[in-house]
């Protein structure tokens, strides 16, 4: 339970530091990009660039993937630690 906790718990500040990150550049998270789309539709779309897109759909999912690769080892080093 508690290697599920520390994941899950590096996975979450990596999106809040990922967000903050991205936010400073300009490029479109998810959070606005659901904003938008409820808001205006799938003319979402059009008002995106390729950045957008690439964040969104590539570089996020890597990164969070990465962060919880690595969640996964100091979970290995922590719970094998003698």
């Amino acid at each position: 339970m508690f290697r599920i906790y520390l994941i899950g718990t590096i996975i979450l500040f990596s999106a809040i530091i990922l967000n903050v990150v991205i936010q400073r550049f300009g490029v479109m998270g998810w959070y606005e990009f659901l904003n938008k789309l409820q808001g205006i539709g799938k003319i979402t779309f059009s008002t995106m660039v390729l950045a957008d897109y690439l964040w969104l759909f590539v570089g996020y999912p890597l990164c969070l993937g990465f962060s919880s690769y690595l969640g996964e080892k100091l979970c290995d080093i922590l719970l094998n630690f003698k």
